[in-house]
């Protein structure tokens, strides 16, 4: 039966095989490597508004977390929190394995500087390449790279340098609202909170130029979409999907949303009440887009892809090569629903990468 089963002779497939039929309980397969973590270290945020830039990245306690898990896994382990070290050690780690999670302050490049580097300096490391982190850290360009894929997404519009209240009202007027309002690049709802849900022009336009005069960036506005709010867990390579699960967000006891959105008050301050369950609300004909996407990219080997569900189609909101990995996340939900713990999702994504580096 177990020749049966296995068809992959990588060790990723028999791990997977073995957790999936509960052959392996806590059991470790080290990494043979030293794995570097570069993350962010940041205090806990206990007030944010729309102004703040500093919202993405692991904090103290998922650092220690997340640290933990690899170290478990792993033959040997380094914490680096100052970028600094590494650069001026750089090639120290050309034998090792890096896990790029630092991405600074927002901006149109903050996540596509750490694997930038680690293609310039000929190293290992794990996740999506310098392109895939810029085309999926644009939001306006992520979704129009979507839509070559068949994926739907919500009419927008991007301002680039908004002028003046009347000519950004008059623009807003090819949409219809209510509308969803964020700056166009980065994550963790930087610059996104709960009350970005506008529903006339007049609170949109100004909305909008409150947002550009504090982060000096292109703004997005959307149409907002109802619907259930799913996420798809991905993990892979450009030749085939080895992990796809989707999770869906509850807020508040409520699974579809008519004028909700999830800012950073919920995702950074209080996540009390937010959960997650497993659903299968996309359909197979939707899935296989998405997937095609996944592949479309070079160097792409986890990502979630958010959006929401309207008239039985899935609508695009967000492509996230960079998600958080921590142990209350919907991307570890999706792996601990199958049995697996937060140190063996770990040695998957990096088993995944390491098998990048030997094709």
């Amino acid at each position: 039966m177990l020749l049966k089963h296995i068809t992959d002779n990588s060790i990723l497939s028999i791990y997977s095989f073995l957790i999936k039929y509960s052959f392996l309980g806590e059991v470790n397969i080290m990494i043979d490597k030293k794995v570097v973590l570069i993350t962010d270290k940041n205090e806990k945020i206990n007030h944010a508004d729309i102004s703040n830039r500093n919202l993405e990245g692991n904090n103290a306690i998922s650092t220690k977390t997340i640290s933990e898990a690899i170290m478990s896994i792993s033959k040997e382990f380094e914490l680096i929190t100052d970028v600094s070290k590494f650069l001026n050690s750089i090639y120290d780690y050309k034998d090792d394995i890096i896990f790029p999670m630092k991405y600074g302050h927002n901006s149109p490049d903050s996540k596509s500087i750490l694997p930038g580097i680690c293609e310039g300096g000929h190293l290992k490391y794990v996740g999506g390449d310098d392109y895939a982190h810029i085309i999926c850290n644009d939001k306006y360009t992520a979704k129009l790279f979507a839509r070559e894929f068949g994926i739907k997404t919500a009419p927008s519009i991007l301002f680039r340098k908004p002028v003046d209240f009347n000519s950004i009202n008059e623009a807003l007027h090819v949409l219809t609202p209510p509308f969803v309002i964020k700056p166009n690049f980065g994550g963790g709802s930087t610059g996104i909170s709960n009350h970005n849900v506008c529903f006339d022009y007049a609170s949109a336009t100004e909305l909008l130029i409150k947002l550009y005069t504090f982060h000096k960036m292109p703004i997005l506005v959307e149409e907002y979409i109802l619907g259930e709010e799913v996420e798809l867990i991905l993990v892979g390579n450009n030749q085939k999907i080895l992990f796809s699960e989707e999770v869906q967000l509850i807020m508040d006891k409520k699974d579809f949303f008519d004028s909700e959105i999830w800012g950073f008050e919920t995702k950074k301050i209080d996540d009390s009440n937010i959960d997650f369950r497993m659903s299968s609300l996309i359909s197979q004909k939707d899935i296989t887009k998405i997937h095609n996407l996944f592949k479309a990219f070079d160097k792409i080997e986890f990502m979630r892809v958010d959006g929401r569900m309207y008239n039985g189609e899935f609508h695009l909101i967000e492509l996230s090569p960079d998600c958080y990995l921590g142990d209350d996340c919907a991307f570890y939900y999706a792996f601990n629903s199958k049995g697996y713990s937060l140190s063996q999702m770990f040695e998957f994504l990096i088993t995944n990468s390491l098998s990048h580096y030997q094709l």
